[in-house]
């Protein structure tokens, strides 16, 4: 009997540790990074044990099962979702993603996968039931073999710690640089060793984002002293810029782009409206293409972004009022600016989910066109067609069935459900058409002079190849996250006083440039004379930049050359 439970608590171990090890099967198996090298496989599922089960070297078994329990199996759905959909272990980014979604757009995205979160929970029972009921709260090994490998293990320990002063000695070699700051270079060289490896990863990108936060709240508060040096314009003749900032939008969607379903049929027929071909994010992630969009950061120094103030302070330098409207939850980031704006008006989701269509933002744009000041700068930010698709229109406005709907699963990539995924997605678009169309008719039916710039922040994966890729935030930035729609739209007023700057939006429309166009652009395009403005990144310029390649932030936050000839080859 005693060796035949002896025989049950060894089966009930190793389904544990296979239970605690299957975030890092998962990864070896689908890791894009790991994809084709088996000794990397090898290695990695090696050193994961290894960093697992070191514990249990001073713990007992139970108490062993019990931690490793409460502080790695309720990380796995971060990590699985991670590789499910990205195919790539958690990063900075995605983790400062899930920290920034509120509880409604969490809710939106895991309903659609309850029967994962139901077997998760099954699974955290069974996992907890066996190791109170079958695990014995004894040592792994007798003392003479723990003191083995705890000898093994300092000196491992020893070599390590070896290994780290001689890479910081290195590094001091470096000209300009102290010892202190070379030991933070070692420890962030060290750091990476285990960035791939569950549950380090979800700590250390956990821990990332608490360290950005705190130092971008506080580069912000210094901020109160800083100026673009922008004089107000002299003229005070009635002028109106606007900027719609998308959500999730692609550019092959659009109609007007040449998709074959009618997902624009009204900006198709909008006359004054310039659709670019070759515009590209620069993160393919909202929480850090925003700024991008709103300051003069790009991929490659993007701390700029916390360093300056935004577009709607240098035109209020200028002498506009300005708003910002969203139906978008706000960032501490976006609090900020609009702590500067004149008016904002925030939909809230939390009292129905019809009450953050886009659509409803329109009454609230037309109150501010009515506003007496001569000079207005608007910023929307809308919800686009931010996951889930179905929920970013009302049921009346489904043109393309069968559609999504919550039962479904979105992971799956068969064909039917995928032809379901995007029909939803190709509604949303449809009701941005909808959405943009209302705005240009309310400026036009205020006439005047005035434009309007739309870009989404980043576009979407819908299993377009055989990567079988959904959603957005991957490493390898694929084109359809990166190749976005860009429109600029102007009244006849806008063309008769800018018609210079209108020749060049025509004549650069097929130029390849990034969404760092808009900060330069926007205020080009309103006349406001800067040095802070650059001509070879202003869409109303003559010397707007042809590029080849540019950087994209991808989900590790880390800035990828993106190669414009990928947008011909994936049929733009």
């Amino acid at each position: 009997m005693v060796l035949e439970g002896r025989k049950k608590e060894m089966w009930v171990m190793a389904l544990l540790l296979l239970l605690l090890m299957l975030p890092n099967l998962v990864v070896a198996f689908m890791a894009e990074e790991l994809d084709g090298f088996v000794v990397k496989k090898l290695g990695y599922l090696a050193v994961s044990f290894a960093c697992l089960f070191a514990p249990a070297l001073v713990l007992k078994r139970k108490v062993y099962f019990l931690l490793e329990g409460i502080f790695c199996l309720p990380l796995a759905p971060i990590e699985l979702a991670s590789m499910f959909l990205n195919h790539s272990t958690i990063h900075f980014m995605m983790m400062d993603t899930l920290f920034s979604t509120n509880w409604y757009e969490a809710f939106e995205l895991t309903s659609s996968v309850w029967p994962f979160f139901l077997l998760f929970l099954l699974t955290l029972t069974l996992y907890f039931f066996l190791t109170t009921r079958y695990v014995r709260n004894e040592s792994f090994f007798s003392t003479k073999v723990r003191k083995l490998f705890l000898v093994s293990f300092s000196l491992l320990f020893v070599v390590g710690f070896s290994y780290f002063l001689v890479l910081a000695r290195t590094l001091l070699m470096s000209e300009g640089t102290t010892f202190k700051d070379n030991l933070v270079d070692a420890k962030d060289l060290m750091v990476e060793k285990f960035r791939k490896i569950f549950p380090f990863d979800v700590y250390i990108a956990t821990s990332e984002v608490f360290e950005h936060r705190a130092q971008v709240r506080e580069m912000q508060a210094s901020l109160s002293n800083f100026s673009f040096g922008i004089q107000p314009k002299e003229d005070q003749d009635e002028e109106l810029f606007v900027l719609v900032i998308g959500e999730t939008a692609r550019w092959k969607s659009f109609g007007l782009n040449g998709y074959p379903r009618p997902t624009t049929p009204k900006l198709a027929n909008q006359k004054n409206l310039v659709s670019y071909s070759h515009l590209i994010t620069q993160a393919n992630l909202t929480s850090h293409s925003v700024p991008l969009i709103l300051t003069r950061a790009d991929a490659l120094h993007r701390r700029q972004a916390d360093f300056e103030k935004s577009i709607c302070e240098a035109f209020a330098e200028a002498g506009f009022y300005t708003a910002w409207l969203s139906s978008q939850v706000l960032t501490p980031y976006q609090e900020r600016i609009i702590s500067t704006c004149d008016s904002s008006v925030v939909l809230d989701k939390m009292i129905s989910k019809s009450n953050s269509y886009d659509l409803n933002l329109v009454p609230s744009f037309e109150g501010l066109l009515s506003q007496p000041a001569s000079k207005k700068f608007i910023v929307i930010h809308s919800m686009g067609s931010h996951f889930k698709y179905n929920e970013r229109y009302p049921s009346d406005s489904t043109y393309f069935q069968p559609s999504f709907d919550n039962t479904m699963d979105f992971l799956s990539a068969s064909s039917e459900n995928v032809d379901y995924l995007v029909n939803a997605y190709d509604n949303s678009i449809r009701y941005t058409d909808a959405f943009l169309s209302a705005l240009i008719q309310k400026m036009e039916a205020r006439g005047g002079v005035w434009s309007m710039v739309y870009l989404s922040d980043h576009g979407e994966n819908l299993y377009d190849d055989e990567r079988k890729l959904i959603l957005h935030g991957t490493l390898v930035v694929s084109e359809y996250e990166a190749h976005i729609p860009f429109l600029v739209a102007y009244s006849d007023g806008y063309q008769s006083r800018y018609p210079e700057k209108v020749q060049s939006i025509l004549d650069n429309k097929d130029k390849n440039q990034t969404s760092a166009v808009v900060f330069h652009s926007l205020l080009d395009m309103a006349g406001i004379q800067s040095d802070v403005v650059a001509d070879s990144l202003s869409i109303g310029s003559p010397n707007l930049q042809d590029l080849d390649s540019a950087y994209v932030m991808n989900g590790d936050m880390k800035p990828i050359l993106f190669d414009f000839s990928r947008l011909e080859k994936a049929g733009k």
